[in-house]
């Protein structure tokens, strides 16, 4: 029967594609302009309203033809029902559904409460895809699987729940963090080299005997040692990478060994 494509009711969620391509409903629309013939739309009437369950292309090729109306199947039911439908549509004609499509019907299958409960292959078998499918979907959304036992009262169905796997704790570096960690190790290298530069310092002041020379010694080594600190304050301020620091390092040690030689000349 022919049915106004007004009355058919396109956004209760039967539309189980992930998109419409508009260059089919154009190919369609300029076909049925010139005098093609396209399979009927199927329509669900639940005494009120009617949802379009498959033909989706059709109708909007109908609508951008200037089609009044569509020769429709009609079936009795619900929106639901309509819905149900509309999960194995195009399983052998029309355009062939995309993986994308493939994975919102499962998806929308296993996150129902009734339909949840369908096995696999039940499922499978009603979208007209693989069993092998359904059950990587539902794994991947960690879907509890039902399963049917009998008592002496009857069948009873049950949920089983999935099994909860502990996975691995693992840490991710990144590559700031890890160059972060590197610049902190030099940095701490760094500070023990200093401290063991300020020991050699003390040990040369330490020998030195004269009076006036050890008043001057203490000095310099005051200043050195001012020196010293700020260097590694400058060092702290360093962000950039491991190779610049390595730089600072050699350039300190240039520094104070030119400092351990003018106070080896005062000792002298």
């Amino acid at each position: 029967m022919n049915i106004s494509l007004e009355k058919i009711i396109i956004n209760g969620g039967t539309q189980s594609r992930d998109k419409i391509d508009e260059n089919v409903v154009a190919d369609y629309a300029d076909a049925m302009l010139a005098g093609a013939e396209f399979p009927p739309l199927e329509v669900f009437h639940d005494g009120v309203s009617y949802w379009l369950a498959d033909g989706f292309h059709r109708y909007f090729a109908a609508k951008r033809a200037g089609s009044p109306g569509f020769k429709c199947n009609l079936h009795e039911g619900t929106l639901r029902d309509a819905i149900l439908f509309s999960f194995g549509a195009n399983k052998s004609h029309g355009l062939q559904r995309s993986a994308a499509t493939k994975r919102k019907i499962v998806t929308a299958m296993l996150s129902d409460l009734e339909w949840q409960d369908w096995s696999d292959r039940d499922i499978a078998a009603k979208c007209g895809f693989s069993h092998t499918f359904v059950s990587a979907v539902r794994k991947e959304l960690g879907k509890a699987k039902s399963t049917t036992t009998f008592n002496r009262m009857g069948k009873v169905v049950t949920r089983k729940e999935p099994e909860q796997k502990e996975e691995p704790l693992t840490v991710e570096f990144s590559e700031e963090a890890i160059q972060r960690e590197e610049m902190r190790a030099v940095m701490d290298h760094l500070r023990v080299e200093n401290e063991d530069l300020q020991d050699q310092l003390t040990a040369v002041l330490a020998e030195s005997v004269d009076a006036i020379k050890r008043e001057k010694a203490e000095s310099i080594i005051k200043d050195l040692r001012a020196q010293i600190r700020a260097l590694e304050i400058e060092l702290k301020e360093i962000t950039v990478s491991r190779d610049m620091y390595q730089r600072e390092n050699g350039e300190l040690k240039k520094q104070v060994a030119s400092l351990l030689k003018k106070l080896k000349k005062l000792e002298g």
